[in-house]
């Protein structure tokens, strides 16, 4: 029984020290810039938006500045001006609609295995005061969508694959996406890879959302 114990405490200390690694690691690369070698320039610039719900981000275009196909393919009302799109866990997605309803085993998988992923889109009809507004050049606009519409799984038709997610807004959507969720990419690991691809500044990595917001001003 003493040495259950024993092992039980060292299998303990062992978890607390890799969390304290992951989150003392997560925070100093959080901070370190990664800036495009090159600054795009252009004489008319266009907006993007970042936004969280406090834990994940989500990216923001107009309509017309996401891809078309992609745009073509999404069931948003009539009055849609603005899509978000985040990416995370799929499992999240469906079975919990509320944080309070956040079970033992989903945050788990979340947090330490490789599970499949999903994408959520929001439509607006307009813009909202709590957005981070980005002013981008339209080269840097069509490296997003093109970063979001290659997120989505597709079927060989291009078509987009549903998922059914209860318990969020009637206007909120779920599709599966491509790449595997784990706490080494997570839905703002996910947005912190875009802004690079758009040639702009973003964490060197960074799990947390305020990680990318720091950068972006």
């Amino acid at each position: 029984m003493q040495y259950l114990l024993k092992t039980l405490r060292r299998l303990l200390y062992l978890l607390a020290g890799l969390l304290l690694g992951y989150l003392f690691t997560a925070l100093l690369l959080s901070f370190f810039t990664i800036r495009p070698s090159e600054e795009v320039e252009c004489e008319e610039r266009q907006p993007a938006y970042l936004t969280t719900n406090g834990v994940h981000l989500f990216i923001v275009l107009p309509v017309e500045a996401a891809e078309p196909s992609l745009r073509g393919r999404l069931p948003v009302p009539n009055d849609t001006r603005f899509l978000a799109f985040g990416w995370g866990d799929r499992e999240f997605y469906r079975n919990t609609p509320t944080w309070k309803e956040l079970s033992p085993g989903t945050a788990f998988r979340a947090a330490f295995l490789n599970t499949p992923a999903a994408m959520h889109v929001i439509p607006y009809p307009s813009e909202q005061p709590s957005w981070r507004k980005l002013e981008i050049c339209p080269v840097q606009a069509d490296a997003l969508s093109s970063f979001i519409d290659r997120s989505f799984q597709k079927d060989e038709r291009g078509n987009l694959l549903p998922i059914e997610a209860h318990g969020y807004s009637d206007s909120d959507l779920f599709f599966e996406a491509r790449g595997q969720y784990s706490c080494l990419r997570t839905s703002n690991t996910w947005v912190n890879d875009a802004l690079k691809q758009a040639w702009l500044p973003a964490a060197l990595w960074t799990p947390f959302d305020f990680g990318v917001l720091w950068h972006v001003g």
